[in-house]
């Protein structure tokens, strides 16, 4: 996807003159939590990884459900885009909350997990 949208905004940077372009990436200041990393969810191995385990690393869910126990772990991520060209510009960003879903067994081990997401476009011009 990031590859898709270089291949498009590149031709316009260089038919433009005195344009500019800045990417931004964080965390929204509305999210719940700090983003929780790939590396992280990779750590977590099936029938082996304990509700205490996972507390440890990622500290007290948004949500649990009981029986089965079901963790909700949730974060937004915003990532946009400005572009000035003469005096004129415009501005877009996307968007996507997540959220981690834990399942554990009745031994309290992770039995499965899941990271859903949920993307929305805003776009503002000027």
């Amino acid at each position: 996807m990031r590859v898709t949208r270089s291949l498009l905004l590149a031709p316009v940077l260089f038919l433009c003159s005195g344009c500019g372009l800045w990417v931004t990436y964080h965390l929204d200041p509305i999210s719940p939590r700090r983003e929780i990393d790939d590396q992280t969810v990779q750590s977590f191995i099936v029938g082996s990884t304990t509700i205490e385990d996972v507390l440890l690393r990622l500290g007290e869910p948004q949500d649990y459900y009981e029986a089965p126990t079901v963790f909700l772990y949730r974060w937004i991520l915003r990532k946009g885009f400005s572009f000035l060209l003469g005096g004129k510009g415009a501005s877009s960003s996307v968007t996507t909350e997540y959220t981690l879903h834990i399942l554990f067994d009745a031994q309290n081990k992770v039995a499965r997990y899941k990271i859903s997401s949920v993307i929305l476009w805003e776009s503002i011009r000027s």
